[in-house]
């Protein structure tokens, strides 16, 4: 090898190590603590570059943690956003043994995602995120985007809770009573014609909240973030959240605007096989109709009930990559 072709050598080893440098600088993988309103809690934060827009997910419950069901339908999207998973305070990571209760409520929850977008808008230095609000999630989404339009690229509402909370149980109700008079489970239809309601139990017994071949806590299992233990903590997060939520009076602060014409685009992924309680498609189909905003479109996913993000990973991810690129 002649001088020449040595140099030409290391200077492209040189290259490719910037390259790769540049590369590892801009990836983020990363699982923190950030204090919100006086509560640590707890973030995972991930991206192959960080120059992308932030794509925030509140996840469900209240007290459903989706963090470590997370990678399932990360791999692309860390690609084209900086995908942010946070445990809502009491939630999972995000509780901590001796919590003030009075505190966990809607309307804290809801400032305390404001206060995480203005942290993660700083952070990053961008100006708006995408907000993804999954079932409990799509209440404090939407109101987010009602409030505070400015800070959002558009608003996805996955299982959104719908305006409509008696018209949504019956819907519940009407389909659950079929479901157990078509496999003669007389025990099941004696408790929800005795209580008048869908219990969830049952609807996920019966395949309306995810589907029966999904084991949602082996996906909990096989996150490069699980440990011993985590089963239990995530549990008790959830009897926490359930037990408090709403228990104490709050002091609304800005959360008033109304639902019905909202300043960002609005997409909804509904699951043509979701029953669960409040969260009936067909009424997210009757709010996409009436509401008024600079677009508005309901995405179907057929192989789905209320967990599309795990049911349906690679549709979930490509739906919201072209909802980036229609809004960017």
């Amino acid at each position: 090898m002649n001088k020449l072709t040595s140099v030409l050598v290391i200077l492209m080893g040189f290259s490719l190590g910037l390259q790769a440098a540049n590369r590892n600088l801009h990836h983020i993988d990363s699982l923190y603590d950030v204090t919100i309103n006086g509560c640590q809690q707890k973030i995972l934060v991930q991206s192959n570059n960080t120059d992308n827009p932030i794509l925030l997910y509140l996840h469900g419950g209240p007290g459903s943690s989706i963090m470590l069901r997370s990678h399932i339908f990360s791999g692309q999207l860390m690609d084209h956003f900086i995908l942010v998973n946070w445990d809502q305070r009491g939630t999972a990571l995000s509780f901590h043994e001796g919590m003030d209760t009075t505190m966990i409520s809607e309307d804290q929850i809801r400032e305390d995602a404001l206060e995480l977008i203005r942290y993660l808008l700083a952070k990053y230095h961008q100006k708006k995120v995408y907000l993804i609000g999954h079932s409990f999630g799509s209440v404090i989404g939407l109101q987010l985007v009602a409030n505070h339009p400015e800070f959002f690229y558009a608003y996805i509402g996955v299982g959104q809770v719908a305006y409509d909370w008696n018209k949504s149980i019956a819907i519940s109700y009407n389909w659950l009573h079929n479901q157990l008079e078509k496999a003669n489970d007389i025990s099941g239809l004696k408790r929800i014609e005795a209580g008048k309601f869908p219990y969830i139990d049952l609807i996920t017994k019966y395949g309306g909240h995810h589907r029966l071949s999904l084991d949602l806590d082996s996906m909990i299992r096989s996150s490069p973030y699980y440990f011993d233990g985590y089963l239990d903590l995530l549990r008790k997060g959830k009897a926490f959240s359930v037990k408090y939520m709403g228990k104490y009076p709050q002091k609304q602060k800005e959360m008033n605007k109304s639902i019905w014409e909202i300043g960002v685009p609005l997409y909804f992924f509904e699951g043509v096989n979701d029953h669960v309680i409040a969260c009936a498609p067909e009424l997210v189909v009757e709010y996409c109709k009436k509401v008024k905003a600079p677009i508005k479109k309901v995405i179907w996913f057929r192989k789905s009930a209320h967990y599309i993000c795990v049911e349906e990973p690679e549709k979930f991810q490509n739906e919201l990559i072209r909802i980036k690129t229609k809004n960017q």
